[in-house]
């Protein structure tokens, strides 16, 4: 009858379908995205949502993501990790079912109980919703600070060369940019500058690491 019960819970479907799940992912992955924009800028008292799009809502966690390969790299590889981690419990826990020990009993109602939560079609979802949450929310933080701390202390090289529409050029250090707005900062200011792209930049140049 448990056995039965069990093989009932595994069997159990969602009345969602697939494409209810990804736009309910996607919605998440967007409230992640601005939470990580909004955290980061407000080290800097920026209040980001002054200077957002609809356009910067959409796109900021693909933004989040992109910024670097590793971190897009560590974010898949951290899905996959806990997806086999859960398999690998899965397999583990049908094994010790098959023992004489866990085939009656107070140890078989447990047992019972672990692979059934550890067997829902869904299970693993609040633990990748946990490590995403995590490094978006990590990422805002610690970025924020550690860029904080660098612009107080002037310890930073410049990343890219502004070239202006009026013809004046400058190299910076560029702290966020999103579709409207550059952000940066130089070691003649003390302040951040915020500058609307449109009318007022012409190119944006990356300035080469030296070796």
């Amino acid at each position: 009858m448990e056995e039965s019960n069990l093989e009932q819970t595994q069997l159990n479907t969602s009345q969602y379908g697939i494409q209810d799940y990804m736009s309910i992912g996607y919605v998440f992955l967007l409230i992640l995205g601005v939470l990580n924009q909004t955290i980061y800028y407000s080290f800097l008292g920026i209040n980001i949502f002054e200077y957002t799009t609809v356009l910067d809502v959409l796109i900021s966690p693909i933004a989040v993501l992109s910024d670097s390969w590793i971190i897009m790299v560590t974010v898949v590889g951290l899905v996959f990790l806990m997806i086999g981690y859960f398999k690998l419990i899965k397999i583990y826990y049908n094994k010790l079912a098959k023992k004489e020990k866990y085939q009656s009993g107070k140890k078989k109602e447990q047992l019972d109980k672990v692979r059934a939560n550890f067997n829902k079609k869904y299970a693993v979802v609040p633990f990748i919703l946990f490590v995403l949450i995590s490094m978006y929310v990590g990422l805002g933080i610690g970025g924020g600070q550690k860029i904080k701390e660098r612009i107080n202390s002037f310890d930073y090289k410049y990343t890219h060369q502004i070239a202006f529409e009026d013809g004046e050029k400058k190299e910076v250090k560029i702290i966020g940019k999103n579709s409207a707005y550059v952000f940066f900062v130089t070691k003649e200011e003390t302040n951040i500058n915020i500058v609307p792209i449109e009318g007022n930049i012409k190119l944006i140049k990356k300035i080469k690491k030296e070796n």
